[in-house]
């Protein structure tokens, strides 16, 4: 496979991994009211959205055997992303005159909207490597069955089928 594409690859499923987990305490700590989702049908629609997202998370780490990396670069990554999702609701706002989340309105929470953000990021970062240790203890304990090799990266290949051309140059 590319390079390109195992990094795409790599950025979806540790973005979905991360974003899940952080979308569901973020949901639950700071946007959640009882009293703004009265009814079953919405309390299920809600919980299904904003919880469901990370034990499914959970499974497929459980199930897959997808590599989640502990290198600095690649959760200051999916930090940039964070922040801009954040940069997002911004533009929201100057564009449409709205917020998309309450927690985010500066004129009505001042500078808590800026600690909120910090804080926000500060978990992400904590998470991602809560996340790497809870893979780490996954694979000790739950190992994978069906896994699959790793990949040859692009020059491995390329060695490989020079390999492949001398012997077949022999015969």
């Amino acid at each position: 496979m590319p390079r390109t594409l195992q990094l795409m690859h790599w950025l979806l499923y540790n973005s979905v991994v991360l974003f899940a987990v952080v979308v569901t305490l973020v949901f639950w700590s700071l946007i959640y009211k009882p009293k703004d989702y009265q009814g079953a049908e919405l309390r299920w629609s809600t919980a299904s959205v904003h919880a469901l997202n990370s034990v499914f998370v959970l499974v497929d780490m459980i199930v897959g055997a997808m590599v989640f990396s502990p290198h600095w670069s690649h959760s200051l990554l999916l930090v940039v992303v964070g922040l801009l999702y954040f940069a997002l609701a911004f533009i929201n706002r100057a564009v449409n005159g709205w917020f998309t989340y309450d927690f985010l309105n500066y004129d009505k929470h001042g500078a808590i909207v800026a600690a909120t953000i910090v804080g926000i990021v500060v978990g992400c970062l904590l998470i991602y490597y809560v996340i790497y240790a809870l893979q780490l203890l996954l694979e000790r304990y739950l190992p994978p069955k069906f896994a699959t090799p790793y990949p040859p990266q692009d020059s491995e290949e390329e060695e490989e089928t020079i390999q492949m051309e001398g012997v077949n140059n022999t015969h």
